[in-house]
């Protein structure tokens, strides 16, 4: 739940202090969610755990379960990316030594890159996007390294998607 999580929850949850406060809170978490509150399933809620199985299996880092990691999380909030693709790229980096002899240079970065296509986006994105005026297609950057992927580009577009689901159509 943590990806859909606004300030004001992170706050409330932090001062659980039972199992029956936890349970409430769960379930409020989710009822406020709900897509269709006519239907008896949480279309949402059955999505998010499918999507924390698929991260669990796709992106695990270690001892890091998938779904706490930067892809993890943009697999539960966007989906599977429908384009993805490697590259590499020179960055800046800064090569260590004597005070002297210590500098800039650059080092080559790999990145994985997941682009989804207005089609491809939540129908509630695509409407935010374009009333912004803003190209209704979102890129992700993901900076792989030894210690696993890190989002390099797409903050926003994440935190966006997971404002989105307090929003009924």
């Amino acid at each position: 739940m943590r990806w859909l999580l606004v300030p004001a929850e992170w706050r409330e949850l932090k001062r659980i202090d039972s199992p029956a406060a936890a349970v409430n809170f769960i379930e409020s978490f989710w009822r406020l969610r709900d897509p269709d509150p006519a239907t008896a399933e949480n279309e949402l809620r059955e999505q998010f755990a499918a999507r924390v199985e698929a991260a669990d299996q796709l992106y695990g880092e270690g001892e890091v379960r998938g779904s706490l990691t930067d892809r993890g999380r943009a697999l539960i909030l966007l989906g599977p990316p429908p384009h993805m693709s490697l590259t590499s790229e020179e960055a800046l980096a800064w090569k260590p030594g004597r005070r002297s002899r210590q500098r800039a240079t650059t080092r080559e970065v790999r990145l994985e890159i997941w682009r989804y296509q207005e089609d491809e986006l939540p129908a509630k994105m695509v409407r935010v996007l374009r009333a912004a005026d803003l190209e209704p297609s979102v890129e992700l950057k993901f900076r792989l390294g030894r210690r696993g992927a890190q989002l390099a580009e797409g903050e926003n577009a994440l935190i966006l998607v997971s404002r989105l689901a307090l929003v009924r159509e």
